[in-house]
């Protein structure tokens, strides 16, 4: 699961293949370029392999640097065993996340990931909060992403819609799983928890941690909504809090973050600790969940990242950092 984290991240945050690697790349009827070209997958490791593409009704076959002395295909479909020199893959028409594995040709082409959101409400109700009938819910702008659950649509900033709903899994955690089209992967998700509806929701208060800690946004209207850049996993935090479930702050996050100057007016540094991870990406979102700059480079076991944010207008933007399976999530002002 990690591997293929870490895989989908590069695909979002834009990494290309290393070139100590070998190129594989998916090729056929069903593809833009036809049989003619290769659209080339994104590798992390050289064994696991991705893209994300847009097909045609047709066929599909991965091959290994552009040519055909190596290539597997196989009949089944969305997911089956490539065979070296086995038959076209039958595609049919659609936007896939393809994951292709090149030790075992196994692979898999994908409409959707999901997403599993969880909070805990131990310290919320410690501190003599009293759980709504309609238990705990999530708000956020779900709709635009394409997001559904099993009953239907996830309405935008909607808590007491009942596909908001989210389930007691015990303990204190609450918890939905939410699907999205292969087309969100990398847009960013705003979000809070609820309590059975506005008014008791996190967010509330400038003085909350999630303002605190920087793991938010603020609205404009004084609200603070927290963000998640999409990519298939489960996040689950602490009610008003950045800190995650189970886990503490240091566990969870990157290393000695230190993201400097903030306010930047012509050049950011974030350094942080590469926490084993070969590579690290930086990315910067506006406020409507653009990406305004993304940065990926090679680690040392202090790594600096300086991004020029000359080009950028006078405001609030988020950033996040990936090295490995840590992620941090902030606030940077431009002056």
């Amino acid at each position: 699961m990690k591997k293929i984290f870490t895989l989908l991240t590069a695909l979002v945050l834009g990494a290309s293949a290393f070139a100590q690697f070998p190129a594989v790349g998916i090729i056929g009827s069903a593809l833009p370029s036809g049989w003619s070209a290769d659209v080339d997958m994104v590798t992390v490791d050289g064994e696991m392999y991705g893209a994300i593409v847009t097909c045609t009704a047709g066929e599909a076959k991965f091959r290994q640097d552009d040519d055909w002395a190596i290539n597997w295909g196989a009949v089944d479909f969305p997911t089956g065993v490539g065979v070296q020199g086995g038959p076209n893959i039958p595609v049919p028409a659609g936007t896939y996340m393809v994951i292709f594995n090149r030790t075992t040709g196994m692979y898999s082409f994908q409409t959707n990931f999901d997403v599993t959101y969880k909070v805990d409400i131990t310290n919320y109700l410690a501190g003599g909060a009293t759980l709504a009938a309609n238990g705990i819910r999530v708000g956020g702008n779900f709709t635009d992403n394409g997001a559904t659950v099993a009953a239907g649509p996830v309405a935008n900033w909607s808590p007491g819609d009942a596909n908001s709903a989210m389930t007691d899994e015990g303990n204190n955690i609450w918890a939905i799983t939410v699907s999205y089209p292969v087309a969100s992967l990398g847009a960013t998700q705003f979000y809070k928890f609820v309590n059975g509806d506005w008014g008791s929701n996190e967010g509330t208060d400038a003085a909350n941690t999630i303002a605190v800690d920087s793991c938010g946004v603020d609205d404009g209207a004084g609200n603070i909504n927290r963000t998640y850049t999409l990519l298939p996993g489960t996040v689950c935090y602490v009610w008003d809090a950045c800190t995650a479930c189970g886990v503490s702050v240091a566990e969870n996050a990157i290393a000695n973050l230190t993201v400097a100057p903030n306010p930047a007016s012509d050049v950011v540094n974030f350094t942080f600790d590469a926490n084993n991870a070969a590579t690290a990406t930086v990315t910067l979102f506006d406020l409507t969940g653009k990406v305004v700059a993304t940065q990926t480079v090679a680690t040392s076991a202090t790594t600096t990242v300086e991004m020029n944010t000359t080009a950028l207008q006078a405001g609030s933007y988020i950033y996040n950092v990936v090295a490995g399976d840590k992620v941090a999530t902030g606030k940077l002002i431009k002056q």
